[in-house]
């Protein structure tokens, strides 16, 4: 097969994807400025999607490259879109800057926007409700492996098919488990690897029911297993499994299902232990002291458990996970108002990222940007706004690809310009905020938005904050 018909057929199979939707141009029944919020949240979706991607190391389509390439350039032109050429699709600057999905004859197919993580195509005659309500027409797959093709789970996660040989066996054993052997675990713990990676750029309910199937196989043949290395891999791969259900329940409950959550801490730790995976069990335990300090509002708890995590994290020789627990154990005392003992306890943990090395078995477990997060909503406890502001705006601002995480990051930094009593750029901080939790639905950064809109409650009569409260009314609707 020649070059050129090579490239055809990539185009006509990239292309395959696009689903065109009627002709349609009627955008009257959308809200005022409702475009150029559509325009902004793909733009910025799109570049952190792609920074993500990079950050952890992920396939990420070429499609969406390309179209990130696309967005950053000068408004008012237009540009071809190469995956589409065969069918003469071009991606445009429309009305009011929307992107738009224009064929040959100049005919508007759709209206380009991001949900769910996906990047979907929508009629332009749909209010913005019946857009996130019907999800559109899938566009683009985001996440594509070498040789495997994308798929698109029913709540609207994708995911990469794996390795075929890899899937048979697992299917094999399983209906033979006292056959489980190494390559069956290791392929586990590969699934569990690429969920966990996915944790911070999809919806936690979109990735619970996959992880819960895999949950099911590694405890299911953990059971059958003779002693030896494979059941320590498949207990050490139930350990990381099930830090990861209690992190998704937690989540997807908006952080109201502690209970749940703490039953999935305690299976991992019990794993852990089995598998003397010490750096497993600390994280667990870590996990178990967000529960306290964000979930039931007992710091003393809290401060306890981060500081036993912190200690049993030291043994395993991880400046990350230790680091990680002090930065905790500082948010702690700043709940119980002792700035002191919280400084202390930040200097510290900032002495363990300098330490870190990247054999660190934790080492992703701990960044400047972690560390920036937790500094600012530690002063902002402790009622310090402008040095919590000063922080938090530096670490949002270099932050890319960590949607659940930056909506927390701005929430708060919202939270600090309110309680500066700068109303307008509290404002303009919570609309970047609830752009990232309508694409995540992350419990945290849900939680922190609410409590900052709460805060403008004073403000109520100005047009700035009636804004965010019909977003935030409309964003609790669709949750």
């Amino acid at each position: 097969m020649g070059q050129n018909e090579q490239d055809d057929t990539k185009a006509e199979a990239a292309s395959a994807n696009v689903v065109p939707l009627w002709p349609a141009s009627n955008r009257d029944d959308l809200p005022t400025g409702y475009l150029e919020q559509v325009a902004r949240r793909v733009r910025a979706n799109l570049t952190d999607l792609v920074a993500a991607a990079d950050t952890y190391d992920l396939d990420l389509a070429t499609e969406f490259r390309l179209a990130a390439e696309l967005l950053q350039q000068p408004s008012g032109t237009s540009h071809p879109l190469p995956i589409a050429e065969s069918t003469g699709l071009r991606l445009t600057d429309g009305t009011g800057g929307c992107w738009e999905l224009v064929d040959h004859n100049g005919t508007v197919l759709g209206l380009i926007v991001a949900i769910d993580g996906r990047l979907v195509l929508a009629s332009t005659s749909w209010s913005r409700r019946e857009v996130l309500a019907a999800g559109g027409a899938v566009l683009l797959a985001p996440f594509a492996g070498p040789g495997a093709r994308a798929t698109t789970a029913s709540g609207g996660a994708t995911a990469p098919l794996s390795d075929p040989e890899a899937a048979a066996r697992l299917d094999y054993v399983m209906e033979h488990p006292h056959g489980v052997d190494m390559a069956a675990a290791a392929h586990l713990r590969e699934r569990a690897e690429s969920l966990a990676k996915q944790y911070d750029l999809a919806t936690s309910t979109s990735l619970l029911p996959t992880a819960g199937e895999c949950i099911g196989h590694v405890t299911f043949l953990g059971k059958q297993a003779p002693d030896g290395p494979v059941l320590r891999e498949l207990q050490a791969t139930e350990a990381q499994l099930a830090t990861l259900m209690g992190q998704l329940v937690w989540d997807a409950s908006q952080r109201r299902d502690h209970a749940t959550a703490i039953g999935y801490y305690d299976q991992a730790i019990a794993a852990a232990n089995r598998a003397d995976e010490t750096t497993a069990e600390a994280y667990a335990r870590l996990r178990k002291s967000y529960v306290a300090l964000y979930g039931q509002q007992e710091p003393q708890t809290g401060l306890r458990l981060a500081q036993a995590a912190g200690m049993l994290a030291d043994t395993a020789g991880s400046h990350a996970l230790h680091g990680l627990a002090l930065l905790h154990a500082g948010e702690g005392y700043a709940m119980l108002g002792m700035r002191r003992d919280c400084e202390a306890s930040l200097g510290a943990a900032e002495a363990h990222l300098q330490a870190m090395r990247t054999a660190d078995p934790a080492h992703s477990l701990l960044s400047a940007d972690r560390l920036g997060r937790i500094q600012g909503a530690c002063y902002l406890a402790l009622g310090d706004s402008a040095k919590a502001g000063s922080i938090l705006e530096s670490t949002a601002r270099r932050l890319q690809g960590r949607h659940k995480s930056k909506a927390i990051i701005l929430g708060n930094l919202a939270l600090a310009h309110i309680r500066q009593r700068d109303v307008d750029q509290a404002a303009t901080v919570l609309h970047r905020a609830i752009d990232l939790v309508e694409v995540t639905r992350g419990g945290g950064g849900l939680n922190v938005v609410s409590a900052a809109v709460r805060e403008l409650h004073p403000w109520r009569h100005e047009a700035v904050v009636q804004d965010v409260h019909e977003r935030f009314l409309a964003l609790m609707t669709l949750n």
